[in-house]
C-alpha cells in the first residue's frame, strides 16, 4: 500500500522545511509503507517559491509548479489530483496536528474511506490553552456544522490532519467548489451523503499562534460561512449513481 501525503506551504519554510527534515520524513520512514510527499505552494509569494525550489528533497518528495493558488482548498485538490497513492494523507505545515495519530490511521487503512484527526474526539489533548476568541471561534464553527450538515459522529471538521482512501479523494476534488478553509466540511459532506465510512481520531494538538487579529478572525468566519451555505445550495452534485459508487472500490 502506498501513501501519497500532499502538505500545503502559505510562506512558511522557516518552520515547514525544518518540520519536513525532522519531523515529518523520519515519521514516515518509519511506518513501514511505501509513500511519496507533495508539497503545494499555496499562494506563496516569490521569496517563498524561490527558496523552495532551491531545496534538494528526497526523489520521492515532489514540489508542485506554483500556479498562484490561493485558498488551502485548492492547494489540497492540486495535490489530490496529482497524487498516485492507495490512500492520500494530508496535514499542515506547521506540525499542529501530532503526526503520531497516524499510528491509530495505519489500522484501519482499507477498512475506512476516511480519517480524520479530530480536536473534540475523546481523548484528545491541547498542547497549549488557545486565546479565548480562537476558542470561541471553533466552537461557534462547530455548532453551525452540526446544525447544518448532521454528520453523524463528526464533531471536528477542521482539524487539518485527514486521510482518504484515493479513488474517494478523487471524486470529491472532481466536484470541489470550495477553495478556503471550508473545503474540509465539503469533504466530509461528500463522504456523509454517500454513505462511506468516516471514522474520527483523538490527537495531540499544538496551535501555534500566528498574531491573528479579531478582525481578521471575522473576516476568515465571514468568508467560512458564506462557503457553508454554498456547500448546502450545491447538495445534489455531491451524491453519487450507484454506478459511480460501485467505482470506488
Amino acid at each position: 500500500m502506498k501513501i501519497s501525503v500532499i502538505i500545503p506551504d502559505k510562506n512558511q519554510s522557516k518552520t515547514f522545511l525544518p518540520n519536513l527534515k525532522n519531523v515529518f520524513l523520519p515519521y514516515l520512514d518509519s511506518m513501514g509503507l511505501t509513500y511519496d510527499v507533495l508539497i503545494v505552494a499555496d499562494g506563496s509569494n516569490k521569496e517563498e517559491w524561490d527558496i523552495l525550489k532551491k531545496q534538494d528533497f528526497p526523489a520521492h518528495v515532489h514540489l508542485l509548479e506554483d500556479e498562484g493558488l490561493k485558498g488551502k482548498g485548492n492547494a489540497i485538490k492540486k495535490g489530490i489530483l496529482n497524487a498516485n497513492g492507495d490512500y492520500i494523507l494530508f496535514f499542515d505545515a506547521d506540525a499542529a496536528t501530532d503526526i503520531h495519530v497516524f499510528d491509530e490511521f495505519k489500522k484501519d487503512l482499507g477498512k475506512v474511506d476516511a480519517l480524520i484527526a479530530s480536536r473534540d474526539a475523546k481523548g484528545s489533548k491541547y498542547g497549549r490553552k488557545q486565546p479565548f476568541m480562537r476558542r470561541l471561534t471553533h466552537f461557534g464553527a462547530r455548532m453551525v456544522v452540526k446544525a447544518k450538515f448532521h454528520m453523524k459522529g463528526v464533531k471536528d471538521t477542521q482539524c487539518g490532519f485527514k486521510c482518504f482512501r484515493a479513488s474517494v479523494a478523487k471524486e470529491i476534488a472532481k466536484r470541489q467548489i470550495i477553495t478556503g478553509f471550508a473545503f474540509d466540511v465539503e469533504y466530509l459532506y461528500f463522504c456523509h451523503l454517500n454513505g462511506l465510512i468516516i471514522k474520527e481520531y483523538p490527537c495531540l494538538w499544538t496551535d501555534e499562534p500566528d498574531g491573528s487579529s479579531v478582525s481578521g478572525l471575522r473576516r476568515t468566519s465571514s468568508s467560512f460561512y458564506k462557503d457553508l451555505k454554498r456547500i448546502k445550495k450545491n447538495k445534489k452534485n455531491y451524491i453519487l449513481s450507484q454506478k459511480e459508487k460501485e467505482g470506488l472500490c
